[in-house]
C-alpha cells in the first residue's frame, strides 16, 4: 500500500519512476511481471515487444526491460490483472530449432536470388550474342 502510495504520489507530480518488473522461464516460454499499482486499466499503457526488449510507458511509468533470451515477439501475449495491478507479458523463447530454421530460410533466399541474377546474366549473354550473329549475317 506504501509503494502504491509513493507511486500514485509520483505520477501526480509528473514524476515517472521504473516499475517493478520480474522475470521468470516457464518451458518454452518467458514470463515477465510488471507492477503498475497506480494504474486503474490496461488501455492507458503503451506495451512495444522486440526479440531482445520490452519497453512499457503507462502514465508514471517507463521500463526498459532487456531480455535474457530471444524471443518471438510477434506472438506474444499480455493481460493486465486489475485486482492486483500487474501485467504479465508471455513470450515465446526462440529456440535453437527457430534459429537454424532461420538461418536456413535465408540461406535458401540467397542462393535462389543468386540463382535469379546468374540466370539473367546468361539470358542477357545469350541475347546479346544472338543479336552480334544477326548483325554479322546481315554485313
Amino acid at each position: 500500500a506504501r509503494e502504491a502510495s509513493r507511486l500514485a504520489g509520483a505520477a501526480f507530480m509528473g514524476t515517472i519512476v521504473a516499475p517493478d518488473a520480474t522475470t521468470r522461464t516457464e518451458g518454452d516460454l518467458l514470463l515477465v511481471s510488471i507492477s503498475l499499482p497506480s494504474l486503474r486499466k490496461a488501455g492507458e499503457l503503451d506495451l512495444q515487444l522486440a526479440p531482445d526488449r520490452l519497453e512499457l510507458t503507462a502514465p508514471g511509468y517507463h521500463l526498459v526491460q532487456p531480455l535474457a533470451q530471444r524471443v518471438r515477439d510477434s506472438e506474444a501475449t499480455a493481460k493486465f490483472d486489475k485486482k492486483k495491478r500487474v501485467l504479465t507479458v508471455t513470450l515465446p523463447i526462440v529456440s535453437l530449432d527457430d534459429s537454424n530454421a532461420a538461418a536456413a530460410a535465408a540461406e535458401v533466399e540467397a542462393a535462389e536470388a543468386a540463382k535469379a541474377a546468374s540466370d539473367a546474366h546468361l539470358l542477357r549473354a545469350e541475347k546479346e550474342e544472338e543479336a552480334a550473329e544477326a548483325a554479322a549475317r546481315a554485313a
